[in-house]
């Protein structure tokens, strides 16, 4: 019987109660993609989860120590019926952007390729670009 009547905590999740947790994630998942980046000893290996995207929806550069990646893609939907009585037109936009500091890279033989939703940038390090840690004395 308590659930007929709406307290007023119920009133301050109307949100989760009537469009439950899909609609919150389609405003947190769709901001963001899955990233792996890996050191060997002589270059980095980033991965990107791009999925349902194609190379052409990718942008990607490496400037100032910083690896840009960004992504668009629009989808458009449109049905139909023998007798165009029923139209049902959709139409999604999605954006992503993420940048990563990545320092001592040589930007002349960075290689990138796309392939079954997966972004692979090989980004190789500079020779002889070993800093030593310097070690500082806390008095």
């Amino acid at each position: 019987m308590n659930n007929l009547f709406p307290s007023r905590r119920d009133f301050m999740n109307l949100n989760r109660h009537f469009f439950g947790n899909s609609f919150d994630s389609f405003f947190t998942d769709t901001a963001d993609f899955s990233v792996d980046i890996k050191e060997a000893d002589d270059a980095y290996t980033l991965e990107a989860d791009l999925p349902g995207l194609t190379k052409e929806d990718i942008q990607l550069d490496y400037s100032n120590n910083v690896l840009s990646i960004r992504a668009e893609q629009e989808v458009d939907t449109e049905e139909k019926d023998d007798e165009s009585n029923y139209v049902r037109r959709e139409r999604s936009s999605r954006s992503y952007a993420r940048q990563f500091l990545i320092k001592d890279i040589d930007e002349e033989n960075i290689t990138a390729k796309f392939e079954n939703g997966v972004l692979t940038v090989d980004l190789p390090k500079k020779e002889g670009s070993d800093q030593e840690t310097k070690k500082i004395d806390i008095q």
